[in-house]
């Protein structure tokens, strides 16, 4: 992808490094060089886009500026080639590393593409446009992937089986001892009276039935019981203490539920946010502001409605999450008669609004102040009511007045600028490379 972006640039004209490979390769080693510093700092992402898309960015910029010394760095003798800074040059090397690095940082690449989605519609690209528009679409296939693994409920969910190994053998047994028979023998031999001695039976039972059967039974009895209480005794079974694998059991069962549960939680995230979504498209109703986007200013219910979507969706979201914050705004009954306003304007009256203090102070955490070309964050977050008026918009963030949007088109912008903003400021999670 990275020689197709500079090979496309040459091929659509806006190059002009004559047939000299050398100067090809020079360029190639300069995208390196700018994709490896943008790695280091992914937070750069969306000014670095927004250098990239613009024409007319001026050679002052920062970021041109540091590009412009990574080439001259590679090409000691490029500032003999041109009589001025080779703006089409860098921006082609800008857009190169941009590439580079989204296919190995999921953050950059959702800055990317969302930055420059945002921009494309607005800037004078002529015959480079298929060429942006190829590399935007290249890199939101790479964050729909990822994101279609966080929203997509799967139609069953696979649970491994418990992991149990349990305690050892658990052995109970008595001491093995068995009834003596030649003792039972001899006391039942002289319950009978059929030996003699002084302890035997002194009836007989064709003499005394009664008294003999008495006797008898009272001998055998005792000497039955003292049989059995002996081998009970000598076989007792000592006490086993089965709290131990019985906690074990219990820890183990509870923790396989929780993992139940939390699988079952992850595959059916989406459908929850979903439904939540839905909800909320429903109500109308602005958990941040607390009141009815429908009493709001429609510029300013729309830049809330950004805010409140983008505080319910994870940073890696389809592009359809854009299109349904767009259906949603226009449910607003004030929306469909208002006209498109410049951007200069509508940042002007929601710095203003009492209403869109919460995008203020998100802005203000989201998008740091810099020098340079910035996103319209920056602006919100950054500036007084009392000094936007002086700033140059055109030269700040890239629209200036004759950029008109209407609320839906202005909310989706705003949107994807925070959706931006988060993943280069929360996350650096690198791709793994693929194996040859």
């Amino acid at each position: 992808m990275s020689d197709e972006i500079l090979l496309k640039f040459l091929e659509a004209g806006v190059l002009n490094v004559g047939s000299d490979d050398t100067k090809l390769e020079k360029l190639r080693d300069t995208t390196k060089d700018l994709a490896a510093a943008l790695e280091k700092t992914p937070a750069r992402t969306t000014q670095w886009t927004l250098v990239a898309v613009d024409p007319e960015i001026p050679a002052q910029d920062p970021i041109v500026a540091e590009a412009w010394t990574a080439l001259k760095k590679n090409w000691v003798t490029v500032v003999n080639s041109y009589q001025s800074v080779p703006i089409a040059l860098l921006r082609a090397s800008l857009l190169d590393a941009l590439v580079q690095s989204a296919a190995k940082n999921d953050a950059i690449a959702v800055a990317f593409a969302n930055s420059a989605r945002n921009m494309l519609p607005h800037m004078p690209l002529g015959d480079e446009a298929g060429v942006w528009q190829a590399a935007v679409e290249r890199v939101e296939d790479l964050v729909d992937a990822k994101a279609e693994a966080e929203w997509t409920t799967p139609e069953a969910v696979q649970i491994a089986p418990m992991a149990y190994d349990g305690a050892g053998d658990i052995k109970i047994g008595g001491g093995g001892s068995v009834l003596k028979r030649e003792s039972l023998q001899a006391k039942i031999l002289a319950a009978a009276g059929a030996t003699g001695g002084n302890n035997a039976n002194p009836h007989w039972p064709n003499n005394n039935p009664s008294a003999w059967a008495q006797e008898f039974a009272s001998r055998m009895t005792v000497a039955v019981a003292d049989a059995i209480d002996a081998v009970s005794k000598a076989n007792a079974i000592a006490p086993v203490d089965l709290s131990p694998p019985l906690k074990d059991l219990a820890s183990a069962v509870g923790g396989y539920v929780g993992d139940v549960m939390q699988a079952f939680s992850a595959a059916t995230s989406g459908l929850q946010r979903r439904a939540n979504l839905l909800w909320w498209k429903e109500a109308l109703y602005s958990p941040s502001a607390r009141i009815s986007y429908r009493v709001m200013e429609p510029f300013s219910a729309a830049s809330i409605m950004a805010l409140d979507l983008f505080e319910q969706v994870p940073t890696f979201s389809p592009a359809s999450v854009s299109a349904f914050l767009n259906e949603a705004i226009l449910l607003l009954p004030k929306v469909s008669a208002r006209e498109d306003t410049s951007v200069p304007k509508i940042v002007a009256d929601l710095l203003s609004d009492v209403q869109t203090a919460p995008l203020r102070e998100v802005a203000k955490g989201c998008a740091p102040s810099s020098e340079g070309r910035r996103p319209v964050l920056t602006i919100i977050g950054h500036v007084s009511p009392e000094t936007v008026s002086g700033i140059a918009f055109r030269q700040a963030v890239g629209l200036g007045d004759d950029v008109r949007m209407g609320p839906a088109q202005w909310g989706a912008h705003l949107f994807r600028e925070l959706q931006a903003a988060r993943a280069t400021q929360t996350a650096n999670p690198k791709r793994p490379r693929r194996k040859a």
